[in-house]
């Protein structure tokens, strides 16, 4: 059989389009390993932030099985006392002033950190009182504000609530409860250490609040930090894998 020149340029034709195949084959699969390598990249990702987000999450789960959002509690507990405290400034005046001394045991400092133990002794601190506020209110200065009792009873179960919370997810335990807040004699006295009892019970709160917006946004931007430097590892690692 004789090789022509016509035969050669057909064979020439037939390599160079098979030639184009493999080249165009050889991008698509070197496309699809790279696709390969971000499709598991971000499937990395969306699980480590899955597990950033579980663990982060304000819902803290105990192996009693007793679940509290301690932020949100607060939050709550502090809505709570300023009702109490609009309530009771309505029935017993609006211009009482401020007790003094004051109660030290509610005061603290704006960048204090948050303390299991000692939050504890605070609260139930807290609670004493408002319970004296409320059998004052009952049995001498307003026993007909229904209304009045009824937010300062649900004030003091939340308050217990919420210590509870705090043993629960910042843990601790009050080693030495402070002795409880004893109220003045005379009637004008006993309002006015009552509306400051109530006053320093919100400031608290919105102390603790503060801090556990504060922790929270702190934690949040470590972890978006750990996520971004294991995406970086993963891709890092897969690039070196092509």
């Amino acid at each position: 059989m004789k090789c022509t020149v016509g035969m050669m340029l057909s064979l020439i034709s037939y390599v160079g389009v098979f030639t184009n195949i493999l080249i165009v084959s050889f991008k698509m699969l070197n496309c699809a390993m790279i696709l390969a390598g971000f499709l598991g990249a971000a499937c990395t990702w969306i699980l480590i932030l899955t597990q950033d987000l579980a663990a982060g999450s304000v819902f803290t789960k105990h192996a009693d099985g007793v679940s509290c959002s301690l932020k949100e509690l607060t939050a709550l507990t502090e809505n709570d006392v300023e009702e109490s405290l609009e309530l009771f400034d309505e029935a017993n005046g609006r211009t009482l002033g401020t007790w003094f001394p004051g109660f030290p045991e509610l005061q603290v400092h704006q960048n204090a950190p948050l303390s299991g133990s000692k939050i504890q002794c605070d609260l139930h601190f807290m609670a004493q009182g408002l319970q004296k506020v409320l059998e004052d209110q009952e049995h001498n200065l307003n026993p007909a504000d229904v209304s009045l009792h009824k937010r300062l009873r649900h004030t003091i179960s939340r308050v217990s609530m919420l210590a509870a919370c705090v043993t629960k997810t910042l843990g601790g335990k009050c080693s030495h409860y402070p002795t409880p807040p004893r109220m003045p004699r005379h009637a004008f006295e006993r309002k006015q250490w009552s509306h400051t009892l109530l006053k320093s019970a919100k400031g608290f709160l919105a102390w603790m609040l503060h801090q556990l917006e504060e922790q929270t946004r702190n934690a949040n931007k470590q972890k978006l930090k750990n996520t971004k430097a294991s995406l970086h590892r993963y891709l890092v690692g897969s690039g070196n894998q092509l």
